[in-house]
């Protein structure tokens, strides 16, 4: 995945996050079914962890369990602090000394975070073959701004049991205790940045919102007739749409910066409404056996030059990598393993006189959610730049 690295900022500061160091022989899935047994939690294995090596310039991935418990609105990771490639997560060298090492990172963040720290280190001491367990609490770095009351950050607590380790009593020095200095820096910025562009992610799209004539609608049940005896679903025609660009799965901070960017193509590109001519019907032959039927407009250059500006400014900002044909259409329908393949030929005719001239809408970023084999298209931003230019 593309990434503005240098645009990483961490917004996770020292007292709304805990960090379990786990060193153990569990494998993690056996680790994961142990955890949410005891803990009541539902971690399940989400997308890859991603972590900048900035000395390197290199990104690795790491096995990542997540789950966001939504009363207490706190966020579990459990990541493998060792991948594939033998890369390890944490080097700090504080932190991989004789006894100090661990399997995993588990990532506790949220206003209640301590509270369920302390559970969760509870429940782990009942898992067969834990060896040791360290819970680590941030440093305030320059990052984090901190304010001159701001508490300091717990002391960090160590853990051994099922260890035959014998502690000697030492001979008390009046002197200050050394600090333990852990900088885990880079792990907070990673942690946000995966928060903020891998995991909750929107399949977007921008496209204009359509509402068809009468006689065009007559004209679409007249089309769909023809495949009656097909395993056909019609599109609902509140759900009638052009797309101006397809974007897919985006997080909430690559959201925010995709609404600035279209913001400011449409207001150079956009000052005018554009028209199109539906002028006929038309297939696309797609995977899995599906054929989707769809209105088809005469060339547009207007709105060909519109879609290629949008895309070109989200892909110098790495914010789109889709390769694909730009054709502008409107589905009205798909068909599952169409039988009478004849009736495809048969529906690719122009309307003629029957044409018809629409004046597209604003532009709007769409939120495309499936549930249940239906879906719905929720409006995220409406840009609506005549209004715009009008004050």
């Amino acid at each position: 995945m593309n990434k503005e690295l240098s645009e990483i900022n961490s917004d996770i500061s020292s007292d709304e996050i805990t960090i379990i160091g786990i060193s153990t022989s569990i494998a993690g899935l056996s680790l994961v079914q142990k955890i949410n047994s005891l803990f009541q939690t539902n971690l399940k294995l989400f997308r890859d962890f991603e972590s900048y090596d900035k000395e390197l310039d290199q990104i690795a991935f790491f096995k990542n369990y997540y789950y966001y418990n939504s009363p207490y609105r706190l966020k579990n990771f459990l990541l493998s602090n060792k991948n594939n490639e033998n890369l390890i997560l944490i080097k700090d060298k504080n932190l991989l000394k004789e006894k100090k090492a661990f399997d995993y990172l588990y990532i506790l963040i949220g206003r209640d975070h301590l509270r369920h720290a302390t559970s969760l280190i509870q429940s782990i001491k009942n898992i067969p073959n834990i060896s040791l367990i360290r819970t680590i609490y941030p440093q305030v770095t320059p990052n984090n701004n901190p304010s001159p009351k701001q508490k300091e950050p717990k002391a960090q607590n160590l853990n051994l049991f099922e260890s035959n380790l014998e502690v000697k009593p030492k001979r008390v020095v009046n002197k200050k205790p050394k600090k333990d200095n852990v900088s885990i820096t880079n792990i907070i910025q990673d942690i946000d940045y995966n928060l903020g562009h891998t995991m909750y992610e929107k399949r977007l799209f921008l496209g204009f919102k359509l509402r068809l004539s009468d006689k065009l609608l007559c004209q679409i049940n007249k089309t769909i007739t023809c495949f009656g005896l097909e395993d056909i679903k019609t599109i609902r025609p509140e759900n009638y749409h052009l797309t101006l660009c397809f974007i897919g799965n985006t997080s909430k901070k690559q959201m925010n910066k995709i609404k600035v960017i279209v913001q400011g193509i449409l207001e150079q590109e956009y000052k005018k409404d554009i028209d199109i001519v539906i002028n006929g019907v038309d297939f696309f032959e797609e995977r899995d056996n599906m054929v989707s039927l769809y209105l088809k407009f005469e060339r547009n250059s207007e709105l060909i030059n519109l879609n290629h500006k949008i895309k070109e400014a989200l892909k110098n900002k790495n914010l789109y990598n889709i390769n694909r044909d730009f054709i502008p259409h409107i589905t009205i329908a798909k068909i599952k393993n169409l039988r009478d393949k004849t009736k495809k030929e048969d529906i690719k005719k122009p309307f003629g006189k029957e044409s018809e001239r629409i004046k597209l809408s604003p532009v709007i970023l769409f939120e495309s959610i499936t549930i249940d084999n239906t879906t719905r298209y929720d409006v995220l931003q409406l840009f609506d730049i005549q209004k715009q230019l009008q004050f």
